[in-house]
């Protein structure tokens, strides 16, 4: 089990505020609303804007979606780094470096949504309680009790998919015909994996981004499950 303690603290998203003047201010003309396919844009409700507000930052769900993905994709590319000297089927070493050039990336995005939306407004804010979305009033501290903590633990028993210490094992010492058997075994399981974590995401995250992420990996991914079920179907 790998505990990821992130230092407390976010920026907050602010659709437009006025200042108090006692009395309450009227909804501004400057917030607008599209209209529909040939209509005109038009200022937005004063009910328009508390759902675009509450569509809003990020949740609990996002930030360990994240958290856990960035751990999944990378024993994915520790999968895909075993295939160069062992792979017979040419198809095999094909699929390995689609998921290589996918999912690399998608870790650096994951990784840059995580330090724009929670390690940097840490450093900026410590005082900030509810820095990642955790439901509580931000009491846990770090060691030092100055700064409050987000205790995230990843584990890869956890998380579906995931190969264990033996099977990859197994596929290191595995060559020609049967890696590439163990390879889309354990790699179908492994993405089949991810699919579920995205589509819990979507039922229960929030950020805009993320869910977009999640989206993303479930198309690729599901694409790569019928891609290594093909090239087994090759003689």
């Amino acid at each position: 089990m790998r505990r990821l303690a992130l230092a407390a603290g976010t920026a907050l998203v602010l659709l437009g505020a006025s200042a108090c003047t006692g009395a309450e201010e009227p909804v501004s003309g400057n917030v607008i609303a599209p209209g529909a396919p040939g209509e005109s844009a038009s200022p937005a409700t004063a009910e328009q804007i508390a759902a675009l507000a509450e569509e809003q930052g990020h949740n609990e769900a996002d930030v360990f979606y994240l958290v856990n993905m960035i751990e999944h994709h990378r024993q994915a590319l520790e999968m895909t780094d075993l295939v160069a000297e062992r792979y017979e089927r040419d198809g095999i070493e094909r699929i390995a470096d689609r998921i290589s050039a996918a999912q690399d990336p998608e870790i650096t995005a994951m990784e840059s949504w995580l330090e724009e939306n929670v390690f940097g407004p840490a450093r900026e804010n410590e005082a900030h309680q509810n820095f990642c979305g955790l439901e509580g009033d931000g009491t846990h501290h770090d060691e030092s009790g100055d700064v409050p903590t987000c205790q995230l633990e990843v584990d890869h028993d956890d998380m579906p998919g995931m190969a264990t210490e033996e099977e990859l094992d197994d596929l290191a010492a595995a060559e020609g015909d049967e890696f590439d058997q163990l390879f889309v075994e354990l790699m179908t399981t492994h993405h089949e994996g991810a699919v579920t974590m995205a589509e819990e995401v979507l039922e229960e995250g929030k950020d805009h981004t993320v869910l977009r992420m999640a989206n993303d990996v479930i198309a690729e991914q599901n694409a790569d499950i019928s891609r290594m079920a093909e090239v087994l179907e090759e003689e």
